[in-house]
Parts: structure tokens; C-alpha cells; sequence
């Protein structure tokens, strides 16, 4: 818009606008293609955002199974250990309940070429069927002495 002065007269200004019909509109806000571009780059940035969560909260969970079957497994362990008797060879199952949960333990005891001493594979199944093996811990037992010939 521009302002014309068409007084004559020096003392009274006259100012008239002119408005150019042929100019380009001034543009306010966004184009629809802008706000679609936009969009899709935050869709990419949340979908990856979401996959990393969902991968951490699911490595977490794992993480947890994996600290709780241990903690089952050396319960275990530390059980035969107290109890001071020779074990048997042998395949032994059973199920103990640790942290709210259910938890299966197979105890496979095989003798060393050490006979005052047998080795002992204890695996960690979160169900019955023994088909999802969480951990898998192999000690070493020791016979009592009171098993031992002097």
C-alpha cells in the first residue's frame, strides 16, 4: 500500500492510499504439502521412539527371568549342599515357587572321574514340559565326609 500526497497546498496534507491489484498475496500459515511432510517425519521419529521402548521393557523382563532363575538355581545348589548327603546319579525334577512364579528344576548329576566328587547340571525351565529353558548352572559337589572311607 503506498500513500500519495495530492494537496497542493503545503500546509494541508491530503494522503490517499493506492492498492496494486496485480501484487502477490502476502502468504500466512502452511501449505497442506508442508503440514504432510511435517507429519510423516514425526510419525518416523515416534515409531522409533516406541520400538526402543518396547525393546528395552521386553530386555527387561528377559533380564529379570534370567536374575530369579539364577537365584532358583543356586537355592538349589546351596539345598544339596546343607544337606550333606551323597547324591545319587541321575535325572531329578521338581518345582519351587520364587518371586511369585512358578519355577521347574532339573537336576542332571553325573559322576566325575574324581569319585569323592559328582557334577551337578541344574537347568531352570519356566514350564513344565521343560521346553523354555531360561538358565542352565553346573556345580560341583563334594562327598560328606561321613560318606567318605577313611
Amino acid at each position: 500500500m503506498r500513500l500519495f500526497n495530492y494537496s497542493s497546498d503545503k500546509s494541508r496534507n491530503i494522503y490517499v492510499s493506492s492498492i496494486h491489484m496485480n501484487a502477490a498475496p502476502v502468504q500466512k500459515g502452511f501449505t497442506l504439502i508442508e503440514i504432510i511432510i511435517a507429519l510423516m517425519v514425526i510419525s518416523v521419529a515416534l515409531g522409533a521412539v516406541i520400538a526402543t521402548t518396547s525393546n528395552s521393557i521386553k530386555h527387561g523382563a528377559h533380564i529379570k527371568d534370567k536374575t530369579i532363575a539364577l537365584w532358583v538355581a543356586q537355592n538349589a545348589i546351596a539345598d544339596i549342599s546343607i544337606r550333606k548327603d551323597w547324591l545319587s546319579t541321575g535325572m531329578k525334577t521338581q518345582d519351587v515357587t520364587m518371586s511369585g512364579r512358578q519355577w521347574f528344576i532339573k537336576n542332571n548329576v553325573t559322576q566325575t572321574p574324581d569319585k569323592n566328587m559328582r557334577k551337578m547340571d541344574v537347568s531352570i525351565y519356566t514350564d513344565q514340559s521343560a521346553e523354555n529353558k531360561v538358565l542352565s548352572l553346573i556345580a560341583y559337589i563334594v562327598k560328606p565326609k561321613s560318606f567318605q572311607k577313611q
